[in-house]
């Protein structure tokens, strides 16, 4: 079943003159996600999720957040091998020290999505900050970027969404959280993504880190094998 995408924020999009006061709703579902739950407060009425249609359909959504990294060309190889399109959610600092990479990401057809400049928890910043995180990294990037960001260690709020939304990037969170930020065997990781993969998953990964990319070529030949196909994030594509 295809679960939450995109964060959505009302029809008329403006960012307050003075911001509401800042609650931070990490908002997902699926494996991986429930600890990062504990406590948070509920979503509010105005804070709406984008449902995917319930479908038996065999996608997968690839994404991976951080780079470009040393490990990116790689894990570029191993996609085009099997014709696989992902979305990758850059950082600016990274993309202006690896111009090439982003270019290389883009002509093999995947999406670019905006992962802040410096890789910030947007919540705890002012309005003015989010919008140059973004900005910034919009420049870096260039026309290759598309209307689509993910908020780095899942803070996202009100006021930093409407001020996502406004400066043309759509809030896109995750189904599945490998949790591979820390450092597994791989063993470990490839179990994660096995137990992640379900019609519509949007798998969250990083591409910072070598056991991730040797996983994903463990599982690619799997998913093929059992019918998946692979696109990048719908609002991102």
């Amino acid at each position: 079943m295809s679960v939450v995408v995109a964060v959505s924020v009302g029809l008329m999009i403006g960012v307050a003159a003075h911001p509401v006061a800042p609650v931070d709703v990490a908002w997902n579902t699926g494996s991986g996600t429930a600890q990062m739950r504990k406590g948070l407060p509920n979503p509010p009425g105005w804070y709406q999720a984008a449902v995917g249609p319930r479908s038996t359909e065999r996608v997968l959504y690839l994404t991976f957040d951080d780079g470009p990294s040393p490990h990116t060309p790689r894990l570029l190889r191993i996609l085009r091998k099997h014709d696989v399109h992902a979305t990758f959610f850059v950082t600016g600092g990274a993309a202006t020290s690896n111009p090439w990479l982003v270019r290389t990401i883009n002509r093999q057809g995947h999406a670019i999505g905006n992962h802040t400049w410096n890789h910030p928890r947007l919540t705890q910043f002012s309005t003015e900050r989010v919008r140059s995180e973004l900005v910034r990294t919009r420049k870096a990037v260039g026309p290759a970027i598309a209307q689509c960001m993910r908020p780095p260690d899942w803070m996202v709020n009100e006021r930093v969404a409407r001020t996502s939304i406004a400066a043309g990037f759509q809030p896109v969170l995750w189904t599945a959280h490998i949790e591979d930020w820390a450092p597994h065997s791989l063993a470990w990781t490839v179990k994660r993504l096995r137990s992640d993969t379900r019609p519509g998953a949007v798998i969250l990964m990083h591409y910072t880190h070598s056991q991730t990319v040797d996983a994903v070529q463990r599982m690619l030949p799997q998913w093929v094998k059992q019918g998946y196909r692979f696109a990048p994030v719908p609002v991102c594509d």
